[in-house]
């Protein structure tokens, strides 16, 4: 995409892009969770992170996720840029490096002897002259200096993320160990941080290893959501009961969310060959969509299409998967009677974390009842004096 007119953008200076698509759904323009203050930067340009806008109607705080504005999110693909070099004038001499002022000053000192061949010039030609130099012909400074190390820097960048790549699958083992224990938490951090170091470059055995961390982490999403993460279920018991239910069904619902774009990410960057990875990341989504129908019922009908969707590109790959097949089944039976297909009440148990104490949020609401009750006696009572 080319942007017309061209941005431009000033020494010193930021400047606020923001780029709109009016496709539906959540496959229009990609972005990734920010992994760090600075995205990418090089000797003289800066990508800072922003915020992610997930509706198709421009500059909308509402979409049908809630608040349509994501912090914390950053860019992803490639920028291209040309560097407009500031020539010499004597209002830009304070903005060159200390080698170029040192030399003009010295072109100007020559000029004013009347010995000096230099002197025979108009001043304004010697001005001229300057302008025509580049910045570095009087030397570069120490801290911009280009080592010899640096002196092909195809090489330097191969090495740097074959580095990366090492680095890369060494936190995936990491995870994988947390993984196997069941901290699922812990995993999530060491995969998030593989795919930072695989951020440079997404091409050949760095995709391969890319979609392998996100199906993990659509994986740990999920087995968090279900409530098999031992430090989540720590931390839900220090919550008061009569608050519980709502925070985990929050909680889920994130996770779900999660869940849906990691396995998406996953499938955009598998092979076609690897179908164990496919029809897993088919299958957790699928399951992922059926259970966030009953926790969003604004998008019920969105998320069993889903879901239809992915269990029977699952069975297409996979026609062994009975988990994928018994989704697919519940899945219809939702579109066609118009019910969902797993339990929405509000204060039932939830599947995964045990019986979660609803005594409280009863009693709160028998409490409720019997006020009312007894202010409609209390009316009765009045209208019977009168």
């Amino acid at each position: 995409m080319k942007l017309d007119p061209v941005v431009e953008v000033k020494p010193g200076e930021t400047v606020g892009l923001y780029v709109h698509s009016l496709a539906p759904g959540d496959q229009a323009i990609v972005y990734n969770n920010q992994f760090a203050a600075v995205t990418v930067e090089d000797r003289h340009f800066k990508v800072l992170p922003g915020f992610a806008h997930v509706s198709n109607r421009p500059f909308s705080e509402n979409c049908a996720w809630g608040y349509a504005w994501r912090d914390g999110r950053e860019f992803v693909g490639r920028l291209q840029y040309g560097l407009k070099w500031k020539l010499w004038k004597p209002e830009h001499h304070k903005h060159f490096p200390a080698p170029f002022k040192n030399m003009v000053m010295t072109l100007f000192l020559c000029h004013r002897r009347k010995s000096a061949l230099l002197s025979k010039i108009p001043q304004t030609v010697l001005k001229y002259i300057i302008n025509f130099c580049a910045w570095d012909w009087a030397g570069v400074p120490e801290e911009l200096a280009i080592s010899a190390e640096d002196e092909n820097p195809a090489d330097l960048i191969k090495a740097r993320r074959e580095e990366e790549y090492k680095n890369a699958v060494g936190l995936r083992d990491e995870g994988q160990r947390l993984f196997d224990s069941h901290n699922y938490t812990e995993a999530v951090q060491k995969f998030a941080e593989a795919l930072a170091m695989l951020r440079g470059g997404i091409t050949g055995k760095r995709s391969r290893l890319s979609s392998v961390l996100f199906s993990l982490l659509a994986h740990c999403c999920l087995q968090i959501a279900d409530g098999n993460d031992n430090d989540v279920i720590e931390f839900v018991n220090t919550i008061p009961a009569n608050r519980r239910a709502a925070t985990i069904r929050s909680l889920q619902r994130q996770c779900l969310e999660q869940t849906y774009a990691y396995g998406i990410r996953a499938l955009a960057r598998a092979d076609d060959d690897d179908t164990k990875l496919l029809s897993s990341n088919h299958c957790r989504i699928g399951v992922a969509s059926l259970r966030l129908q009953s926790l969003d019922p604004r998008q019920r009908e969105y998320y069993l299409l889903q879901a239809v969707k992915h269990f029977r590109m699952c069975l297409g790959i996979d026609s062994s998967n009975s988990r994928a097949r018994t989704g697919l089944q519940e899945a219809e039976v939702a579109l066609r009677q118009g019910e969902t297909a797993e339990g929405s009440v509000p204060n039932a148990a939830i599947e995964g974390w045990g019986e979660v104490p609803m005594e409280e949020e009863e009693n709160t609401r028998v409490n409720a009842n019997e006020e009312k009750e007894g202010a409609s006696s209390m009316d009765e009572e009045k209208e019977g004096r009168s």
